[in-house]
């Protein structure tokens, strides 16, 4: 669990709940289903990301999982694998078990 920002600039492997910001450096490697509020995606992403808020995925972001928020947006240059969900109003919360990793 993490409050505030966590900005990730290497390498992270693990669950991500109730972070309010996420950022992903240009060469940040994620491997992790990820819950927060907003999330900024300039490296690669291997995992499930569930935002309140809104997912922005800049050039040369490479994401492979599923997506589901508010607002997604998503720059030209952007790789993206997976399924995008966007319903009208936030994104409920879920509990993710030992079990459930990212891909």
């Amino acid at each position: 669990m993490v409050h505030g920002t966590l900005r990730i600039n290497g390498e992270f492997e693990g669950d991500i709940l109730n972070c309010e910001r996420l950022e992903i450096g240009e060469h940040g490697i994620m491997r992790a289903d990820v819950e927060v509020k907003d999330a900024v995606i300039q490296g690669r992403v291997y995992g499930n990301i569930r935002a309140l808020g809104s997912i922005e995925m800049r050039s040369g972001a490479r994401v492979e999982g599923d997506l589901a928020g508010t607002t997604v947006a998503m720059e030209q240059g952007v790789r993206f694998t997976g399924r995008c969900t966007m319903p009208e109003t936030s994104v409920e919360p879920v509990e993710l078990s030992a079990g459930t990793r990212a891909r």
